[in-house]
């Protein structure tokens, strides 16, 4: 059975919050799902020289907000908030990966719910990182990867071995996101699919306010690629722009 290092049981690091809520996005969307979110990301999305922040979690891009929470306070409130419910996890932020703390964190609680729920409909949890950190050899998880397009002014820092690995893994349940500003954006994130001959389940979603979806519904049509998908953010069109759900 897998088993965490007792040494790890007690390392700590900063949470904004644990909520219960329906995945908003990709292929697990709509699926009841209890959120981990991570504090702290380094990246800065979409705040290029004429061009506004599109992060949606701003308030958890700091370092230091939230609380600390250890592996077991985290695993007790995962457990408390699901109450025997056969819900998915998801580790997201900020960037949960960013940072040895984070990661070792985020390995060691993949390890212990999948021994917990190594018998359940959802024995591993997701986990959404930007494309920034290296997931390669990272086991017990899969993955929602959000590739950084140029419009975003942060692809200079994608980790491309990442878009190598995850082919490799051919996990029918991992995804890579492109956050779509504009035509040009789009027409990248083709160029990005065909290099690295992407198999994966590739999400398509727009900036908020900046991009039409029925516009973005209309290019994705065109490609006709049959891993593709338009994905807009169900929590926002159920509850609004606000936290917690």
């Amino acid at each position: 059975m897998w088993k965490v290092d007792n040494s790890l049981l007690n390392m700590k690091v900063r949470i904004t919050e644990i909520f219960y809520s329906l995945s908003g996005e990709g292929i697990s969307q709509g699926v009841p799902t209890v959120f981990v979110r991570l504090a702290g990301c380094s990246l800065r999305c979409g705040l290029t020289e004429n061009k506004r922040l599109w992060c949606d979690t701003g308030y958890s891009l700091s370092p230091s907000v939230g609380e600390f929470y250890s592996l077991e306070d985290a695993i007790s409130e995962i457990n408390s908030i699901a109450d025997g419910k056969e819900t998915q996890v998801l580790l997201t932020g900020g960037e949960p990966l960013e940072g040895d703390e984070k990661k070792i964190f985020c390995t060691s609680l993949a390890v212990s719910l999948r021994s917990m729920r190594h018998n359940k409909p959802f024995p591993i949890p997701r986990i959404e990182t930007s494309g920034s950190i290296s997931i390669i050899g990272l086991e017990n998880m899969v993955f929602t990867l959000d590739y950084k397009l140029p419009n975003s002014g942060m692809e200079k820092y994608m980790v491309l071995e990442n878009l190598h690995y995850l082919n490799e893994r051919k996990n029918d349940l991992d995804e890579i996101k492109f956050v779509v500003r504009d035509k040009e954006d789009f027409l990248h994130s083709i160029k990005i699919i065909e290099k690295f001959k992407l198999e994966t389940n590739l999400l398509f979603s727009p900036v908020a306010d900046e991009l039409s979806p029925s516009t973005l519904a209309d290019w994705v049509k065109e490609l006709g690629h049959p891993k593709s998908r338009l994905s807009l953010q169900l929590h926002k069109i159920l509850w609004g722009n606000k936290r917690g759900v």
